[in-house]
């Protein structure tokens, strides 16, 4: 009897595996901490284990967070670097599985991270390399049972190198940008700045932020232009239209003026109508970044936001797998058998039967393709008790694929010519004359109608009055998060898998705000360093480049330790010239970072004297914490109060006590996290008991 142990990338994937390959379709759960299954499938026996995603992580011997540069590296058990028990014990849980077995499958996602994953656990764990005749790799697109067996039967020796090393690869030079570019900036503000505070620098990060501020820039410097437009209110059957001139705007008041005053007429005669029909194209399949865009656009999801839901959608198996940028539908996936499950659905029977009822079956295929996976696409499969937002992105991927096998819409366009006196304004309609895919796809697509009467060529229509509007050029829009990781994925820059994460991370490290992005002060503050002081730092060009040798390790064209050697030669050149202007930029960077520590120490807005700020003070002399009013200071108030002391960590919530009034904040301890009101004398307290330098209050 064969024994396997197939490794896959997440719990619910691993039951999904060993349910498809079980012969009873009732794998047996083992194991305590992980969630493993053993498998009965024919002769064979299969242990299915998973990951927690990246079970191993690089890092560099020397501990020093100050010290730059750093070119040493190596991949240990995650646990160690984030010191958690618990992956701990996984890791050593897995590591029991691999005792007597003959085969080893990586069924992690195929893409660049589920191969380095499956490949790091094979190597590190099972000490087994990726050569051996005794280890293969499973390709799956979507987790339905059908595919999950079809790959097993199908499953090829050996592992995808190619995506392993590319992988590996963009790991370790991430990993040495941002360790010591992130070190040396934090160096830089340290004889400034008192408080410790770690500044974030990335390979990528860091040019996506530069974007951002050249668009602010963009935006404060833009000088608006005036402009006339002009329009004609027209009556026809009693209803009022709106022509405009034929020229769509006028750039000067005098020019606006002559036109009014040439168009000064009570009627408006039809000179020329012109009707003509186009096609509406039906839309290309999902990729990532369009799916990102349309959710954002609809639903107000962050691409992040709709990359988690598209992850849990698959592994439910109601959708194929997310991070792709292919928009082709392959015939492989099985059209007709989707479809007829889709038909079971009241919402899509009736798309569903019109598009059957054709003898040939074809998509419309995008430009854009990926040789792992194919667009996103339904699978048809059903399931219950999913979340409003799980619904509304499984029904969008769910009518952009039935969109993509109806027919083109159809629009009538007519388009009058009137004149005015000697002047000329033109008469737009628009018409749907059939709708196609856009019936479908209604909910999530706008096509503005405009219908006007029919007109003869000769006829007078009356002309209530002439409009002249005065208006500004507009600067360049903000970029949200969608277009945003739309403008990376244009530039090159990151992957489909890790835009959305590194939109994210410049919020979390206070560098952006808001939906319509702005740019914080530190946010400027250090692309201004960076860009006086270390330029390529924020080269867009330099990372793309090494965007493109990740492609070429991938396609075996060229060599990973080519890649590493020259971007840690082109990173030393970096580093020199940011320690040769060490203290210039720490001084550049300093006094943004003061603001937002000053900020993060306010509490609220004083209870007593109800003008100054609450603010978190660590006495120099005992260095005990405290708070205490800022009109203190100018003896305006007297307001001090005690707060919880060190091991504990207190931060400001910006909550207020249901109670009291006064300001609530967070304390974090060995144990748990707990909310305190400030008020010493807060009626809440008088019957709870007292605690150890401060009273406690509700679990945060």
């Amino acid at each position: 009897m064969s024994k396997y142990l197939i490794i896959a990338e997440k719990p619910e994937a691993a039951r999904r595996i060993s349910e498809a390959l079980d012969s009873e379709s009732k794998p047996r759960r083992i194991g305590r901490v992980v969630p493993s299954f053993l498998v009965r499938n024919g002769d064979s026996e299969i242990l299915v284990t998973t990951a927690l995603g990246h079970l191993y992580e690089l890092t560099t011997r020397n501990r020093n967070r100050l010290t730059y540069p750093v070119f040493d590296y190596e991949w240990v058990p995650k646990h160690i670097v984030e010191k958690n028990k618990r992956l701990e014990k996984w890791l050593e849980e897995m590591g029991t599985m691999g005792n007597g077995v003959d085969y080893y499958v990586n069924a992690c996602d195929y893409d660049i991270e589920g191969s380095l994953i499956g490949y790091n656990v094979l190597r590190f764990l099972y000490r087994v390399s990726g050569e051996e005749n005794r280890v293969f790799r499973i390709k799956l697109s979507t987790l339905t049972k059908k595919e999950i067996q079809e790959a097993f039967r199908k499953m090829k020796p050996g592992l995808d190198m190619g995506l392993v090393k590319a992988g590996e690869t963009r790991h370790i030079v991430d990993f040495l940008y941002g360790i010591n570019l992130s070190r040396a900036l934090t160096r830089s503000v340290k004889r400034f700045v008192r408080t410790p505070y770690v500044l974030s620098v990335g390979r990528v990060q860091t040019p996506t932020l530069n974007l951002l501020v050249e668009r602010e820039i963009a935006i404060e410097t833009f000088i608006p232009t005036p402009y006339w437009v002009l329009k004609a209110e027209i009556i026809i059957n009693g209803k009022t239209y709106e022509a405009t001139h034929e020229k769509d705007r006028v750039n000067s008041l005098a020019e606006a003026r002559r036109i009014l005053e040439h168009a000064d007429s009570k009627q408006a005669l039809v000179e020329k109508v012109e009707k003509k029909v186009e096609k509406v194209s039906v839309p290309e399949p999902f990729d990532l970044t369009t799916l990102q865009r349309e959710a954002y656009s609809f639903f107000g999801f962050t691409p992040s936001r709709t990359l988690s839901i598209a992850e849990t959608l698959y592994l439910n198996a109601l959708i194929s797998y997310p991070r792709t940028s292919s928009q082709k539908l392959p015939p492989d996936i099985g059209y007709r058998e989707i479809l007829e499950k889709l038909a079971e659905n009241p919402a899509y029977s009736k798309t569903v039967e019109k598009i059957l009822s054709r003898n040939v079956l074809t998509p419309k295929q995008g430009e854009k393709d990926d040789p792992a996976h194919p667009a996103i696409y339904p699978t048809g499969e059903q399931k219950t008790e999913l979340s409003t937002d799980q619904l509304k992105i499984l029904d969008l991927v769910t009518r952009r694929f039935l969109a993509a096998f109806d027919e083109e819409a159809e629009k009538a366009f007519c388009r009058v010519s009137l004149k005015l006196g000697s002047e000329r304004f033109i008469l737009r309609g628009s018409e749907i004359v059939k709708k196609g895919w856009l019936e479908v796809y209604s909910p999530y697509c706008t096509s503005e109608e405009r219908i006007i009467p029919p007109l003869k060529e000769g006829e007078y229509l009356t002309v209530r009055k002439i409009i002249s509007e005065e208006r500004f050029t507009n600067p360049p829009h903000r970029y949200n998060p969608a277009s945003l990781v739309r403008e990376m994925e244009r530039l090159g820059i990151g992957t489909k898998a890790t835009r959305a994460e590194i939109v994210e991370t410049l919020y979390k490290r206070g560098y952006i705000t808001g939906r319509s992005i702005v740019v914080a002060d530190l946010g400027f503050s250090l692309v201004s360093a960076l860009n006086r002081f270390s330029p390529k730092i924020l080269s867009v060009e330099m990372t793309r480049e090494v965007e493109a040798d990740m492609e070429k390790i991938e396609k075996g064209l060229i060599e990973e330790e080519k890649v590493i050697s020259v971007a840690k030669a082109e990173l030393a050149e970096i580093l020199r010239e940011v320690e040769a202007n060490e203290e210039y930029i720490g001084k550049h960077l300093s006094s943004s970072i003061i603001s937002i520590l000053r900020g993060k120490n306010i509490i609220g807005k004083c209870p007593l004297c109800k003008e100054g700020e609450l603010r978190m003070i660590v006495s120099k002399r005992t260095g005990k914490r405290f708070g205490i009013c800022t009109n203190v200071f100018e003896k305006k108030c007297s307001l001090t109060i005690p707060l919880p002391q060190n091991p504990n960590r207190v931060y400001a919530t910006g909550r207020s006590c249901k109670t009291c009034g006064w300001p609530v904040v967070r304390v974090v301890t060995q144990k748990r996290p707990w909310l305190l009101c400030v008020n010493p004398s807060c009626p809440s307290k008088k019957d709870r008991p007292r605690k150890t330098g401060a009273d406690h209050g509700l679990k945060a």
